[in-house]
């Protein structure tokens, strides 16, 4: 029986060139054995994003969005095995997000009737422009749904 999880992934990006060979570089160091099966989910994104090119079009900028259906998925093990590519993305990737820039990670599971999201930055630092830690939010029940099943 499944248990359908829906996952979308959302963050600035004007050129998918640098985006794309970051990728690349970041699928080889996905763990291989006794992964959890969020694993596989990273690896698409990170495949999918490695294949893409050219620009993002929009009057203020462009978007990469990407998003699947998986089974038993947990959203929490995708954004943390994912923890050291945000890391890099964050890090002003020419064409991807801006340093100051979110990524935003919405998931919905079966029967919850409502969306649920993870909201990555760098925590910001007084002073010129200094960025700390990659922060990780978590928002619980957000206030709409894709799939009410």
């Amino acid at each position: 029986m499944g248990y359908y999880v829906t996952l979308s992934v959302i963050f600035a990006c004007n050129k998918n060139g640098a985006v794309a060979e970051l990728a690349r570089a970041h699928i080889a160091l996905l763990p291989t054995e006794d992964s959890p099966e969020s694993v596989d989910e990273a690896r698409w994104f990170l495949e999918a994003l490695s294949q893409r090119t050219g620009d993002n079009l929009g009057p203020k900028g462009g978007l990469s969005c990407w998003g699947t259906v998986g089974n038993y998925t947990s959203a929490k093990e995708f954004v943390e095995v994912l923890r050291p590519f945000w890391a890099d993305l964050l890090h002003e990737v020419e064409g991807g997000p801006l340093d100051f820039e979110h990524v935003m990670v919405f998931y919905e599971e079966e029967q919850t009737e409502h969306a649920s999201a993870y909201e990555i930055f760098q925590e910001r630092l007084e002073g010129d422009r200094q960025f700390g830690d990659l922060i990780i939010r978590h928002h619980p029940h957000l206030p709409f749904a894709w799939m009410q099943m």
